[in-house]
């Protein structure tokens, strides 16, 4: 039975290609050391692939940026405005159109479908014109092939790249992006020309959009690509990858129909209705189906004996030999490796796996599929699920009967909008058009510095209340000089804007290194949510009540909403995620309640819905 992995964090597990990359950025280092860092980060994870038992070991899923803006270079389709005049596209031109430069701004950057991960948005129209700019798939496969290592080079699709494109500035908005397919499937086929030269026997094209709600004439482009194609995968075997989320039946017919292609991924942590759609539709005859029982978007050690019914349950309609143990989608959107964390207790890290775990549980669920299941393993995997499921540190009961006690009406005001602005005026008097911000203002290398010797226990805690009021002192009559009407504190106590309040929260955990990747070399590290969400104290009362006697002008109170939290969090798999976002809301709107009783302000706007990152 045969293991595969879509894809894999770039970074490194100690953020190496980000510091590589600033220290490039900022002149300090050379292109060749950034080169070098990047070659030894490549070779390490196909290695650790390699070791692990994995056969189908993905290339080309290392980027110095962004997978879509290296396929805007492979297909040399660089906005005019950066003056690229042809050649092999370098990191000049490359990180231009990434980062913008002295004169020019980068290009529009925007969520990779629902991840926290961000995309380039390719800048497509008429006049694009398109050429082989960018071999670096090629090459990469020729990298690990020397090193003994045969992968699987991964491209992004042509139709999927082409749907997340916009149309280029001056391009009327209506212009059809599908209308360049022909001229985009040209390279494409030089491309895969390339790779079968170089020795390629798989090649895997991520198309994630046909998990999206796409029209008849959307989907035909699929049709239509892949039929133009068919002749240059002769002597190859080519798997489409979808993730994220089910396969609408339109789009399973449409996929299962395209002509050259061996074998088809997909999503089954995300998609359940599309292991109903395999099951029920069927699946095509002498094809491989590459099953992504193993979750590439969270932390959770993966329940194998639950896997390996689900897999099991699949080879009657697939066959033994034509399925392949998968994870859901690349592994980018997971912390790399849980050997790093080291203030993580045990009893918690033994139901976690990042990226090198998860490589390790698609081995054992092939290898269990084979008839050589590894019992000890399997029983380990089985002991600390059962440990989750009954440990005390998980279930709060009171929290649990307050979350299912809500009811419709709780999810709406009592009072109407106007009653509410009319209260609001009576107490505040304010201007027709008040004027207020966001909330955090720039920390200063001095604010940091004090928090860091805090947390080290390096200065008191007098020391620090009174640096923090002396900052928040500060803000408060700059806004004062500036005349705005209702006021922030500045928050210079907070780190992040999510981990801030998940450590001040009952059922959250926290990582020294499990970083995942935003966006180029900003990295986040989410909180982990394990268990039920309460508050067990006030949280930014202290703070907030300071700035306000400092200031006869109202003080708004800053709260990260319970969505955000939810969302830039990696959350509990055991129950609804609704669940866990009403305990949360239902600890945040204890804060609100203490902050009124105070007399700060809260309102709906200061429910902040953006964070910040490193």
């Amino acid at each position: 039975m045969a293991s595969h992995i879509v894809g894999y964090p770039r970074m490194g597990p100690k953020r190496e290609l980000k510091f590589a990359l600033e220290s490039f950025w900022d002149g300090k280092s050379s292109a060749e050391d950034l080169q070098k860092v990047a070659a030894d980060l490549r070779s390490s994870i196909w290695k650790q692939m390699a070791n692990a038992g994995i056969k189908y070991i993905p290339s080309n899923t290392f980027s110095y940026y962004d997978q879509v803006l290296d396929t805007t270079a492979m297909l040399g389709a660089v906005p005019t405005r950066y003056g690229w005049t042809g050649g092999e596209i370098g990191f000049d031109t490359y990180f231009s159109m990434a980062r913008g430069n002295a004169s020019l701004p980068a290009m529009e950057m925007t969520k990779w479908f629902d991840t926290n991960y961000h995309f380039i948005v390719p800048e497509l129209g008429p006049d694009t014109k398109f050429s082989y700019s960018s071999h670096k798939a090629v090459s990469e496969y020729k990298e690990a092939k020397a090193l003994g290592i045969n992968t699987v080079p991964v491209l992004i699709g042509p139709v999927s790249y082409l749907l997340l494109s916009k149309p280029a500035k001056g391009v009327e908005k209506s212009f059809a992006l599908l209308s360049l397919l022909g001229k985009v499937l040209a390279v494409y086929k030089e491309v895969i020309a390339e790779l079968k030269t170089a020795g390629a026997s798989w090649i895997q094209f991520d198309e994630p959009t046909l998990v999206m709600d796409l029209d008849s004439h959307q989907l035909q482009a699929f049709t239509e690509a892949y039929s133009e194609l068919e002749s240059s995968f002769s002597g190859l075997n080519v798997l489409i990858e979808t993730y994220f989320a089910d396969v609408p039946a339109k789009a399973y017919k449409t996929i299962i129909a395209l002509k050259g292609i061996c074998g088809f991924g997909f999503d089954l942590v995300r998609g359940t209705k599309t292991l109903d759609l395999i099951k029920s539709e069927g699946f095509p005859s002498g094809k491989f189906l590459f099953a992504g029982v193993v979750d590439g978007r969270n932390i959770w050690a993966n329940d194998l004996a639950s896997s390996l019914s689900t897999l099991a349950s699949l080879e009657s309609v697939v066959g033994k030999d034509k399925l392949v143990v998968s994870t859901s989608c690349s592994l980018m959107h997971t912390a790399v490796d849980l050997v790093n964390e080291t203030k993580l207790d045990d009893e918690i890290k033994s139901w976690l796996a990042f990226a090198a775990q998860k490589i390790v549980e698609v081995n054992a669920l092939a290898k269990a599929l084979a008839g050589h299941k590894d019992q000890a393993f399997f029983q380990s995997n089985a002991a600390a699920q059962a440990s989750r499921k009954s440990s005390p540190r998980v279930t709060n009961q009171e929290v649990q009967k307050a979350a299912a006690g809500l009811k419709g009406s709780d999810h709406r005001r009592a009072t109407n909008v106007s009653a509410r602005l009319d209260a609001q005026q009576k107490k505040l008097n304010l201007p027709v058009l008040p004027t207020t911000t966001i909330g955090s203002f720039p920390q200063t290398m001095d604010v940091r510095r004090v928090r860091r010797e805090y947390k080290a226990k390096k200065i008191s805690e007098e020391e620090y209340v009174n640096a923090m009021k002396e900052e928040i002192s500060k803000v408060v009559k700059l806004q004062e000089e500036l005349d705005i009407d209702v006021l922030v504190h500045g928050e210079p106590e907070r780190n992040d804007m999510v981990e801030y309040f998940g450590e001040q929260l009952s059922g959250f955990a926290f990582t020294v290194n499990g970083w995942v990747q935003s966006y180029g070399s900003r990295c986040v590290k989410p909180p982990i949510i394990f268990g039920d969400v309460s508050r067990p104290k006030a949280m930014t009362v202290f703070w907030s009540s300071m700035a306000q006697s400092m200031t006869s002008r109202p003080m708004k109170g800053m709260l990260t909403g319970p969505v955000t939290i939810l969302n830039w969090s990696f959350v509990r798999n055991d129950q609804p995620r609704y669940e866990t976002c009403y305990q949360i809301a239902l600890a945040i709107k204890t804060e609100v309640e203490d902050l009124e009783a105070a007399g700060i302000q809260v309102s709906n706007s200061t429910y902040s819905n953006h964070i910040t990152s490193n």
